[in-house]
């Protein structure tokens, strides 16, 4: 009796059985690929850095650094380490068909892979194993980023050596792969490479790179400090920051899945509940021939427990795919896994059948309250003749579809608040997203990188290695006075000035650590933006970020000796400034403060303050005739040379179209199956409506106006908290990064109109396609019982 019973279920309420077990595959997609992506995601760097090699610490030098190696053999912190050698040359040495290459970075370094510390991996994740005399393998980004493709020729003109290869490939880097690094990795054959080393004109480009397995990495930083042309000294811990711009890709990833996951949860209990709400006329007639409550919940629970296992292995088979999909954008430059590979899916799948049975345990608790009676009324037991409307129809004056449409949504907020969280929580998620990406590429993070200037050459054309030189001093300060020139002969007068990175060491308490300084000769340091204290004043003042602050253990007042080479100063804490320049491990030093670029380890930007002060359109046209006059690309504003030092606006936008695509495929589904569950509740009052001479028309208005109400609602409180809700998951991020206060820039061309507009417009089409199912239906239909 019991299978007939289910038999008839199935075949006469196809409607609703498929909408639930559509609501089951999704729900098990969404928790089998979201857990999935939440376990990879939290293990993603480490998985990452482990499989490729990265050990505790890891040195980068140039033009020297012997006494590296000579520290590491003989330091009782250093378990083993391993070393790589490199020439080091600027992406001005790189073109394809006479066009010069694009790199975020100046410099890039080339190796042979014969002799490398640390694995590197094809884009299938496969290792990069061998590589074929003549061929190149590059960096991930680089190929789409300059529109080539493989077996493209890259020349290489480098100190007196002018070779091409043949470009085999992009390969996925676990140490210099990160936007953060700054650094692009060439690597070619053992063949190959030895003709470099042969070039004699390349000895001072020579460089090395160490990782060193270490059970003291802070003792071991103390015993590097002192080391010569170190370009760069830090723990992995540091080196797994720098992937902070990936994993924000990936943590969107992992909200969202947190978002599709309580949202499947959330419909599935409505669905479920409103599904057998619809029964309690079946309910009734079996409780009048004597079916005991817990015979019906039985048949109820057997019912929706094979819809679920169904769903979940439907959904388990779909989430593998889906979930790639969403970390997509993340493994282009990391291998993203986990140590326990589909099992995390097979345990999502299971927990969504679990929590199906439990929901439907839960709903079939009505089933008491149902008695004989209920199989007269259709399962209706009254109408609210006591309630008063909170919105009467001698206020409407919007007609008589807005006003039934508004109606029903007060007096049954119930039945659309699932609707509104599920909308809210896919919209509030895509605003984030947009609102941080408007950010990145306004000028609101400038003073996180240097000060605000009017304009910043960038290219490597003018930035030359020869800054690193033993004539450094002397070709910068040339630079400077050249550019100055060049621009008066324009008729752009303006102060040219740049900042340098400087790597000393430094002693506090007792304890001696190598940090980077940061300064500009030509700029006052209180040009600069401070958070607390005052800008240094005297040679023996500096400034330091919060991260600084809390490696050292030093605020305000304290005292440090730095050691400049040629002698050593103390200094006194003057000043706390946010930087995201080496993730906030720098300290900004005095304009006098004695520093030599023979310790430079980078040049930033030449940074150009024009004497009259002009607007925003005037500096876009001086850039423009800049970029002629000295046939370059990198010339910016403040906003551009904020993109271009995060490089990662791009990649946000990417992502926010894809979370776009998502929320609408997500928005559409959910229409379609609530349109179709209140259609097929509502049929006796479209048949009543139907019978006293409303037209179709007039139907699907007032079942759309309903969608169009609960979808701007939900617009609305998603605008109304992208602000409080995306400083909440966000601005840890930016400290991570060493942005401590970060001004959101809100579009309102972006917020307002267009993410919003896409939404609601889809969500309309998408119910008056599915209200047009209520054609159908017909005046007859007011007396239909089945």
């Amino acid at each position: 009796m019991y299978l007939n019973i289910l038999k008839k279920d199935l075949r006469h309420k196809k409607t609703m059985n498929i909408i639930l077990l559509l609501f089951a595959i999704l729900a098990s997609m969404f928790v089998s690929a979201g857990l999935a992506n939440v376990v990879t995601v939290m293990n993603g760097t480490d998985y990452f850095l482990d499989l490729a090699g990265v050990e505790d610490y890891v040195i980068i030098t140039q033009n020297g650094g012997e006494n590296v190696e000579e520290i590491l053999k003989s330091s009782p912190n250093v378990t083993s380490y391993k070393k790589e050698n490199c020439f080091w040359g600027s992406k001005d040495d790189l073109s394809v068909e006479g066009k010069k290459i694009e790199l975020k970075n100046n410099t890039l370094l080339i190796q042979h892979l014969e002799e490398t510390g640390i694995k590197f991996f094809k884009m299938d994740n496969s290792q990069l194993a061998h590589i074929n005399k003549g061929d190149i393998y590059v960096t991930s980004g680089f190929l789409s980023s300059n529109n080539l493709k493989v077996g493209d020729i890259l020349k290489v003109e480098f100190g007196d050596t002018n070779k091409s290869y043949r470009i085999a490939g992009e390969m996925k880097d676990a140490f210099l792969g990160s936007d953060m690094m700054g650094n692009t990795r060439l690597l070619i054959s053992n063949e190959d490479y030895r003709d470099y080393t042969k070039s004699q004109s390349l000895l001072p480009y020579l460089g090395s790179l160490y990782y060193v397995a270490s059970d003291n990495v802070k003792a071991l930083g103390e015993e590097i400090s002192p080391a010569e042309n170190v370009l760069f000294s830090d723990s992995r811990e540091i080196v797994k920051l720098c992937y902070v711009m990936e994993m924000i890709i990936a943590m969107i990833v992992l909200v969202l899945s947190v978002c599709l996951i309580i949202v499947s949860f959330v419909l599935l209990k409505f669905v479920i509940s409103f599904s057998i709400s619809k029964e309690f006329r079946e309910i009734g007639v079996m409780k009048a021939i004597g079916i005991r409550n817990f015979k019906i919940r039985s048949l109820y629970i057997t019912k929706y427990l094979a819809m679920a296992i169904i769903g979940g292995i439907a959904g388990f088979v779909l989430g593998i795919p889906f979930g790639n999909f969403l970390t997509g954008a993340v493994s282009k430059k990391m291998i993203l896994g986990n140590n326990y590979g589909i099992a995390v899916n097979v345990c999502g799948s299971i927990l969504v059948i679990v929590i199906m049975s439990i929901f439907t345990y839960l709903c079939t608790g009505k089933i008491k309250k149902a008695s004989p009676v209920n199989a007269i009324r259709s399962g209706q037991t009254g109408e609210r003749y006591g309630k008063k409307s909170i919105y009467s129809i001698k206020k409407s004056h919007l007609g008589n579809a807005f006003y039934m449409a508004l109606n029903d949504v007060l007096s049954a907020p119930k039945r659309f608040v699932t609707i509104i969280i599920s909308f809210f929580l896919c919209s509030i998620l895509v605003f984030g997203i947009v609102e941080v990406t408007d950010t990145m590429k306004s000028d609101r993070l400038i003073t996180a990188f240097t000060k605000k200037s009017d304009m910043y050459i960038n290219d490597a054309k003018i930035l030359k290695m020869e800054f690193l030189s033993s004539d450094g001093d002397a070709y910068l300060d040339e630079t400077s006075k050249k550019i100055e020139e060049d621009l008066k002969s324009l008729d752009m007068p303006a102060r040219v000035s740049a900042d340098v990175l400087y790597r000393y060491p430094l002693t506090f308490d007792g304890n001696t650590s190598s940090f980077v300084f940061q300064q500009n000769t030509k700029a006052k340091a209180s040009e600069y933006e401070y958070s607390k204290g005052s800008a240094p004043q005297k040679r023996n003042e500096i400034a330091i970020t919060p991260i600084v602050s809390d490696k050292l253990g030093a605020y305000i007042g304290d005292r440090v000796t730095i050691d400049f080479g040629t002698e050593k100063l103390d200094c006194i804490i003057t000043a706390i400034f946010q930087s995201m320049d080496q993730l906030g491990s720098v300290i900004r030093l005095h304009e006098d403060a004695p520093t030599s670029l023979a310790n430079a380890s980078a040049l930033m930007s030449f940074q150009v303050d024009f004497n009259d002060k002009p607007s925003a359109k005037e500096i876009a046209k001086r850039i423009d005739i800049v970029k002629d006059f000295y046939d370059i690309d990198d010339v910016f504003d403040a906003a551009m040379y904020s993109d271009d030092c995060m490089h990662v606006s791009k990649t946000m936008e990417k992502v926010s179209k894809l979370l776009l695509l998502i929320t609408c495929i997500v928005v559409v589904l959910v229409t379609i199956l609530m349109e179709r569950s209140f259609i097929q509740e509502e049929v006796h009052e479209i048949a009543l409506l139907k019978a006293i001479g409303f037209k179709n028309s007039f139907i699907i208005k007032w079942q759309s106006i309903r969608f169009m109400i609960v979808t701007v609602t939900s617009l609305l409180l998603a605008i109304i908290l992208t602000y409080p809700i995306t400083k909440l998951w966000c601005d840890p991020i930016w400290k991570m990064m060493g942005a401590y206060h970060v001004s959101y820039y809100f579009n309102p061309l972006s917020l307002l109109v267009v993410y919003p507009g896409i939404i609601l417009l889809l969500n309309l089409v998408a119910v008056l396609l599915t209200a047009m199912h209520t054609n159908k239906i017909t005046s007859k239909d007011i007396m239909n019982i089945e």
